[in-house]
């Protein structure tokens, strides 16, 4: 982008600026769409109101281009811009807004009396899209106006399978590493081949992605559904076998429920459990007939685990502790928290001597 000169940057009207029907925010049902519906789409998900506002309050400002590319009927597809693009046309197009249904229809109109728009706008005209590649990453993958998660990896998918380019290339054009580029293009080919080759529903799995993110960081999850490390990962090689369609679907469901079933974790903390559940024969046994992620955390002996830790841990600070105690022996604060642990301990066994003689009673029995 710094080797753009002064004549790559023209003005022009908006009636010949089109959004971008390969923007990686849109759902690949709606690129599908014509012009009117991909503006009524952006303009309710993405809240080009918000610019509408801004722009009939305070005017457009020129001082941030559109970036687009020339198509050959002398019309620009803005691959850079594209809210601010659907709040123009809308606040420029009474007929356009009345056959769109739009979020706040009335707000828009009101708006688009108040709007003294500009005839011709600057954009800044680029071959392809590889040459902005660079700058749509940063913005809108580490920079200020981040896309949702799902859009960031078919961004980072139509950078190595569209462009060409290598793993490498798109981390230095993006602005990570190597390894997370390859885990956001796993991600990516493990929801598309479940749509495209196995047929599963990933609607769910598209709509909240970074969760699907967070559980491929569980590595009994990946190993469940037969999904690489970052680092073996390919470029265009199958993540998902047919063999292992069955738990990718499940997986799916069990993070995101489906139209039948609702999901078996409540929130994002609960994949940790879900791995440790899965990595064990009789926990993934219960999960599977319960369908329950609490009964197949006991019977993959995760309670006992909890239970073990957390009394190792209390032991080690309260060993620990001697170590200080005799400087603050007489401390009001300490004494208070010393009797604290003495009451807790004596209720842990008092839990445990009534279990043992309520064991003893039934074999006496």
């Amino acid at each position: 982008m710094n080797n753009q000169n002064k004549d790559s940057v023209k003005e022009i009207s908006p009636s010949k600026l089109l959004l971008d029907n390969k923007n990686p925010r849109l759902p690949e049902g709606i690129s599908e769409e014509d012009q009117p519906k991909l503006i009524e789409f952006v303009a309710n998900e993405y809240d080009s109101i918000a610019i509408a506002r801004s722009i009939a309050y305070h005017g457009f400002f020129l001082s941030e281009p559109l970036i687009g590319i020339e198509t050959n009927k002398e019309e620009y597809i803005i691959v850079e811009g594209n809210r601010r693009l659907a709040a123009l046309k809308l606040l420029e197009d009474d007929r356009l807004r009345a056959e769109l249904d739009l979020t706040d229809d009335d707000e828009w109109d009101d708006l688009a009396e108040k709007a003294e728009l500009p005839e011709t706008i600057p954009v800044i005209i680029v071959s392809d899209r590889r040459s902005v590649a660079p700058i749509i990453g940063y913005r809108h993958i580490l920079g200020i106006e981040p896309w949702d998660p799902w859009a960031k990896a078919r961004f980072i998918a139509s950078l190595i399978e569209g462009e060409n380019l290598k793993f490498t290339d798109v981390a230095n054009e993006v602005g990570e590493n190597e390894n997370d580029i390859k885990g956001h293009y796993r991600n990516y080919r493990i929801i598309y081949e479940g749509r495209e080759k196995h047929n599963i529903d990933t609607k769910r799995a598209e709509k909240r992605f970074g969760v699907f993110t967070r559980a491929m960081s569980s590595l009994p999850l990946r190993e469940h559904i037969g999904a690489p490390s970052p680092s073996d990962v390919k470029k265009e090689e199958i993540i998902i076998r047919k063999k292992k369609a069955d738990e990718l679907q499940e997986l799916l469901s069990w993070l995101f429920g489906t139209e039948e079933q609702k999901p078996v974790i409540q929130e994002s903390r609960d994949i940790s459990t879900l791995g440790n559940v899965v990595k064990s024969e009789e926990g993934l046994r219960v999960l599977r007939e319960a369908r329950n992620l609490g009964e197949a955390f006991i019977a993959a002996g995760g309670l006992k685990e909890r239970l073990l830790r957390r009394l190792n841990v209390a032991s080690s600070h309260l060993e620990a502790a001697e170590c200080d105690l005799h400087e603050y022996y007489d401390d009001e604060k300490v004494v208070t928290l010393l009797e604290r642990c003495k009451k807790a301990l004596e209720r842990l066994l008092s839990i445990l001597s009534w279990n043992k003689d309520k064991n003893n009673a039934v074999e006496h029995d």
